[in-house]
């Protein structure tokens, strides 16, 4: 495992509380099964090696998120290897779509924004081909209707700001509520493989993941299995 995630996990379960909070992506949870979180952890990863995410998932949902197409549902959340353990997946699709995913977000080419247009994955790296030290190369996940009380699940994931630092292209991932069980190194892999993609469009290498994730958490039973991770 990764150094830096093993050094995380260990964090989190020193420093955990029992959460406030009686919801779990916008379903409630059960009281005698709380979650337990931490807020505001900031990291960097140097490269890809060792983060331990669940293969071939993670590498073939990446690939289904940059197709170049805002496809909902799509296929590959069927293979998640959480899917059939939650039994509550009907009510993340109303009318057979979710309310969101990252594939929607990264292509919503056509959309009306208040003056201009919206952009996507592609505009981000035509930015970055016209000038690698922009400082506006941001892909956004989070929209302005994510603001709304809509009662819907909003996504866990801000957005990734890429900076060219040298010779190479870092990327900065912002993450407001992230699982530490079932998605926290799935997500990380998926982000490193979005700053190589990106890295190979505009020719430069792909250097270090700085990371700031709002709350991690997890379920209180989900503890053994987080100690067991680590040993």
């Amino acid at each position: 495992m990764n150094s830096k995630l093993k050094q995380i996990i260990k964090q989190f379960l020193l420093f955990n509380t029992v959460s406030n909070n009686t919801e779990w992506q916008s379903i409630t949870i059960n009281e005698n099964n709380p979650m337990v979180s931490l807020n505001n952890i900031f990291f960097t990863i140097n490269n890809i090696e060792g983060l331990n995410q669940d293969m071939p998932w993670s590498e073939d949902h990446f690939q289904e998120r940059i197709n170049g197409k805002p496809i909902n549902p799509g296929n590959e959340y069927k293979n998640w290897p959480y899917y059939k353990s939650l039994d509550n997946d009907e009510l993340f699709r109303s009318g057979g779509k979710f309310s969101h995913n990252y594939m929607e977000r990264y292509w919503c080419k056509g959309f009306k924004g208040i003056r201009f247009d919206y952009g996507d994955l592609n505009d981000i790296i035509e930015r970055l081909k016209l000038n690698t030290y922009t400082r506006q190369a941001f892909l956004s996940v989070w929209h302005p209707e994510d603001q709304s009380n809509h009662g819907q699940r909003v996504p866990c994931t801000i957005g990734y700001w890429f900076n060219r630092v040298d010779d190479k292209l870092e990327v900065s991932y912002l993450i407001r509520s992230c699982d530490i069980i079932r998605h926290f190194k799935n997500d990380l892999y998926m982000t490193y493989r979005l700053l190589e993609h990106v890295s190979t469009q505009i020719g430069l290498q792909p250097g270090k993941m700085n990371v700031w994730i709002g709350n991690l958490h997890c379920f209180k039973s989900d503890l053994y299995t987080l100690n067991k991770m680590i040993k």
